[in-house]
């Protein structure tokens, strides 16, 4: 991955190549390993690297990367092999493999050109000397501040009452460590440790210790995950809710976390008091390492977490929210013992009013109970498998990942006007007719009536207005003078929105939020020939990349909002102009990274488990399983409310309800939902089973690309091709050291299952440009869009564009981007005398064509 903001050097030739131009500089990344990053490693076995052969070195240039491999036949299982330049320098940059015909990736980026050291500077070693001596000064100042605290704790009232007050309502002092923690973190704004109010107090240190014990036993870290601090978590940069905000009136709960594992109630009573003897870090989920614990769950027990609210009920002149991203899967949640609410999915955001339930002064204690059954359940599930040797998986059992259990987004705590408050927005813009139609959901507590103001801003100024009373449909429309500005991949722009509440038209605000909209279109539109994708009324050929959305060290939840972005821009540096969200929905964070970065999103609805009958052929067209009603239900309860959910943002283009027939059921019902619920967008089942409805006929060839038939009424897409086979050692999840592929023995892989395996980086260039080329063809004869797998590797799949760690790229992004503008060149184009040979008859207008 390149980025502009980086500098490039000139690559150093590989031993015993010759002095060539290397062609544009490199762009450096801190996710791409070089050798200057292995300076560190120990120095090279002299007898293993005398033991070497020269015929074992290959050096490969292409796509203006230098790219190092080792590879031919070996027999020596750990054999070591050094340049002279690596030598002197010490770094460890070769591994001869054991067996022959495969590659084992060093550098996908060379060493940046040497730079004279500025005098005083310190050495690698010398740095990590002064860290570990500052993180020492920062421990004993803490303590003399508790100490200090002890002796003067009559000097400061706030402070004495943090560490006294609250122990009277816990039923016993807590730890001054505890207690000067805790304070310290609320003043800083990072809330991040909860001691518990029913054990022994623990020392923050410890708790710390413990969660990067289990964090660096991890098989695999991302750089994000390495550099990461627990209390980076409760940071209030990023708001959970970017369409909907109220500056500084939200408090992150995020952070250290009492929790214990019990046998399942399922609601039947509330937990006990007792047992809460670990922390976890939220929100990343149990079976994560980032989680600090690291361990599975269990369909036969729950799991409970346990920490205390520092906000009181007042007087009424405010209200209390509690929101919840998401937690996998049925929640329960009490506030001092009592039950609040409950909420069923694992995908979507859900909230409470807990004002009435919190006490009149002084912390309250906040209980959460989660109970998640995974693959023995009926729920959505999407990707996740607990038991990876259940007769009842789907083959191959390589498609299958770490399950996750419980909290796996932010819960926050927000503060809106008792009087009455904004609680959600359905915003659908027209370009049509230059306007922003909305629907502002409100709440009033007093049952008075608001009324509501619109005001759109760009860059300039107020752009735009519309007004009515709450209940009403509204309408925002552009001032006279002023263009639209209309979204795309290549020009994300989106319009800020405040939406405020007033007793009347001319009082003032008693409830204002930050939001914002774009002017975009997706439809259906005729190209010559061929039902194409429009995009503002224009022919779009969608080229995207399979997303799964999952992290080595965080699962289900990125270690980072950095993280997050990375994955976009990645998708984005490659030139795919579309994400494809496969069996997983993200936070609403993602989705405004992909509004503001531009790259649309294809989403998934996770599946459930259930009867499969799928082939890819189509042999099962038509064909789907069957549901109870209550298990049909709880599947289109929790499709609503994602759908719901992520309405507003511009990116999401279309639905995918169902991929490749897994839990399949009542088809054509749940498309005449869809389409009469959110009919801006496309829908379409992906892969089969297909019923002839929809929005595109969508068919899956491994490796691929292959031709789909082309429709009279729909769009044709690919929606899955690719499948490119290549692990790098040193970056795969779980690989044994020396084990070629680093493919683990537990379970197979989409290679052992048929996906395209390549041999070295460069086959896997030349394959990919290979399948472009055919790609291409293909989009001349019609197709509309098409997804290749995958973005990254996941756990024992190994046919990610970026490793599974996400610190190498397998291919050069600047080679692959321009291949990919012949495609959207190509699906600009007419498709002009496709049917020539044969024609059948056109029939009458789609229905479409009719709107």
């Amino acid at each position: 991955m390149q980025h502009p903001a980086t500098s490039g050097a000139t690559p150093t030739p590989a031993p015993g190549q010759p002095t060539t131009n290397p062609g544009p500089p490199l762009k450096h990344s801190r996710s791409y390993l070089t050798l200057a990053d292995l300076e560190e490693r120990e120095a090279i076995d002299a007898a293993a690297a005398a033991a070497a052969t020269s015929e074992a070195m290959d050096v490969m240039q292409g796509n203006g990367q230098q790219v190092t491999l080792v590879q031919g036949n070996q027999t020596q299982e750990g054999v070591l092999q050094a340049s002279a330049v690596a030598r002197r320098s010490r770094n460890l940059f070769l591994r001869v493999l054991p067996r022959s015909g495969t590659a084992k990736v060093v550098s996908l980026t060379p060493a940046p050109a040497a730079q004279p050291e500025p005098r005083g500077a310190a050495s690698p070693r010398t740095v990590k000397k002064k860290g570990k001596k500052r993180r020492q000064a920062a421990f004993l100042s803490l303590f003399v501040l508790v100490l200090a605290l002890f002796v003067r704790r009559d000097a400061v009232p706030e402070i004495k009452r943090e560490m006294f007050d609250a122990a009277e309502y816990a039923g016993g002092a807590r730890s001054l460590v505890d207690a000067a923690a805790s304070f310290f973190a609320r003043q800083t704004s990072t809330p991040f440790f909860f001691s518990s109010s029913s054990s022994s107090a623990e020392d923050l240190q410890s708790v710390l210790d413990a969660w990067n014990q289990t964090r660096s036993s991890a098989p695999l870290l991302t750089e994000w995950g390495e550099r990461m601090a627990a209390s980076d978590v409760s940071s209030t940069d990023h708001h959970p809710r970017p369409q909907l905000r109220r500056p500084g009136r939200w408090e992150n709960l995020n952070g250290f976390w009492d929790f214990k594992v019990e046998g399942a109630a399922h609601g039947a009573s509330a937990p006990s008091s007792e047992g809460y003897g670990e922390k976890i870090l939220v929100p990343f989920s149990i079976e994560s390492a980032l989680s600090g614990v690291a361990r599975s769950v269990g369909s036969g027990s729950q799991l409970v977490y346990r920490r205390t609210l520092s906000a009181e009920r007042g007087d009424g002149a405010d209200r209390r929210i509690l929101h919840f991203g998401a937690v996998d899967w049925k929640t329960w949640v009490y506030v001092n013992g009592r039950l609040v609410g409950t909420h069923q999915g694992g995908y979507d955001s859900f909230s409470f009013d807990v004002t009435n339930f919190l006490l009149p002064s002084g912390e309250s204690e906040l209980v959460v109970v989660v109970w998640d059954p995974t693959e023995d359940g009926q729920q959505p599930h999407g990707k996740q498998w607990a038991d990876k040797g259940s007769d009842k998986m789907i083959a191959p059992a390589g498609m299958w990942y770490t399950s996750v259990t419980g909290i796996w987004q932010t819960v926050w705590l927000e503060t809106v006007p008792g009087t009455f408050y904004v609680e959600s927005m359905r915003l659908t813009p027209s370009i049509r007719s230059r306007s922003l139609h909305a629907e502002i959901n409100t709440v009033s507590p007093t049952g008075l009536v608001p009324f509501v103001k619109l005001t759109a801003f760009d860059e300039h100024g107020i752009v735009g207005f519309g007004s009515g009373w709450s209940g009403e449909s509204l309408t925002l429309k552009f001032g006279e003078h002023h263009i639209p500005k209309l979204w795309s991949p290549d020009q994300p722009f989106l319009y800020n929105l405040t939406v405020s509440l007033h007793l009347a038209q001319n009082g003032e605000a008693l409830d204002e939020v930050e939001g914002y909209f774009a002017m975009r279109e997706i439809s259906l539109g005729r190209n010559g020939d061929a039902v194409q994708f429009l995009l503002n009324g224009e022919p779009t050929f969608h080229y995207g990349v399979l997303d799964q959305g999952w992290w080595p060290d965080g699962l289900y939840t990125p270690p980072s909002e950095e993280a997050l972005a990375f994955d976009i821009q990645s998708a984005k540096d490659f030139g795919f102009n579309v994400i494809r969200k496969h069996a997983k929905v993200e936070s609403d964070r993602f989705y405004h990274l992909c509004d503001k970065l531009g790259i649309m999103v294809w989403q998934d609805m996770p599946s459930s488990s259930g009867v499969y009958m799928w082939s890819p052929d189509g042999a099962h067209d038509f064909r789907e399983g069957v549901k109870s009603p209550e298990t049909a239900s709880g599947f289109v309860g929790e499709l609503k409310g994602v759908v719901k959910g992520l309405y507003n943002f511009p990116s999401v283009v279309a639905w995918i309800p169902f991929n490749e027939g897994w839990g399949q059921f009542s088809t054509e019902d749940i498309f005449a939902w869809l389409s009469s619920y959110d009919p801006q967008r496309l829908a379409w089942v992906s892969g089969g089973n297909d019923f002839g409805n929809g929005a595109a006929f969508d068919r899956h060839v491994y490796p691929g690309p292959s031709f789909v038939r082309l429709e009279e009424c729909r769009a044709s897409v690919l929606g899955e091709f690719g499948g490119n086979g290549f692990s790098i050692p040193g970056h795969a999840w779980g690989e044994e050291e020396g084990e070629e592929g680093g493919q683990g023995a537990d379970y197979d892989t989409f290679v052992d299952w048929g996906y395209a395996q390549v041999r070295t980086l460069k086959e896997l260039e030349r394959q990919y440009g290979l399948q472009m080329t055919l790609l291409a063809d293909l989009v001349g004869q019609g197709l509309s869009g098409a997804i290749f797998t995958q973005l990254s590797d996941v756990e024992s799949e190994s046919n990610g564009i970026l490793t599974y760690d996400r610190k190498v790229a397998k291919l050069g992004a600047s080679s692959v981007r321009s291949l990919h503008e012949k495609l959207f060149a190509a699906g600009r184009a007419p498709k002009e005398g496709l049917h020539r040979e044969g024609a059948p008859p056109r029939k009458a207008r789609c229905d479409w064509e009719q709107n």
